[in-house]
């Protein structure tokens, strides 16, 4: 199992609003992209990721994952109650926790998590935006959705409801198989055939660094955050 993950503030904001994790002793990698307020999406990133880190150590199965994820939505969601300070803060999320031979990955938000088997990049999560929505019903095209106004409209985000609806998927990992999350810091600024040409050209740590650069060069408008994680020698 080899991992790398760095995040970037970007040449826009002031502050930086995406956490991360990697645990390769639990297998546990976790990104997430806050809003919210002055101080309330640096909060809600930084306390789903710690908060999660924790639960997920000794999960079992898909479900205690699930109830995991609904137990930290419901702590920033109180937590945001409790201060006005952090009210209406909330949290994209991207997961990734391997078991025996199964990957179990979720998404919250427009941060995604992709799979390279081959030269294929496959995007494994589907965004929760207003923008996805359109482009699914057909209202809008690929391109239109690149450029709408909306484009950072979420339907779904951790920590702004006291309840949320939780998916959670497997696969089933592949000796090399690579996957990446990331922040739509990066996916706003590079094209997916970008992606794929510099993680399937360079290890993980050259990989992220040629990553992050590539979104400051092209204006490095969000935050940016990337982890790439490559299955070698099982997962180990």
């Amino acid at each position: 199992m080899i991992a790398y993950g760095a995040t970037n503030v970007g040449k826009v904001r002031k502050n930086n609003e995406d956490a991360f994790k990697i645990s390769n002793k639990d297998k546990i990698y976790l990104l997430a992209d806050g809003m919210g307020g002055h101080l309330g999406g640096e909060f809600a990133s930084s306390m789903a990721v710690q908060e999660l880190e924790k639960l997920l150590v000794d999960v079992k199965d898909k479900a205690e994952i699930k109830e995991a994820i609904e137990e930290v939505n419901r702590k920033i969601y109180q937590k945001s109650l409790e201060d006005e300070n952090l009210s209406g803060m909330g949290t994209t999320l991207s997961l990734i926790k391997i078991l025996d031979d199964h990957l179990y990955f979720a998404n919250i938000g427009d941060s995604r998590i992709y799979c390279l088997k081959g030269k294929d990049l496959i995007q494994l999560t589907i965004d929760d935006s207003y923008v996805n929505y359109l482009l699914e019903v057909g209202a809008i095209t690929s391109d239109q959705a690149k450029d709408h106004p909306k484009k950072n409209v979420l339907l779904k985000a951790l920590g702004t409801t006291e309840d949320i609806e939780v998916f959670i998927q497997e696969v089933q990992w592949e000796e090399d198989d690579l996957y990446l999350l990331c922040s739509d810091g990066l996916t706003n600024m590079l094209e997916e055939e970008e992606i794929q040409e510099i993680i399937s050209s360079n290890e993980a740590e050259k990989a992220v660094d040629l990553l992050i650069n590539q979104a400051l060069d092209r204006g490095g408008k969000d935050n940016i955050t990337v982890i790439v994680l490559t299955i070698k020698g099982g997962a180990q």
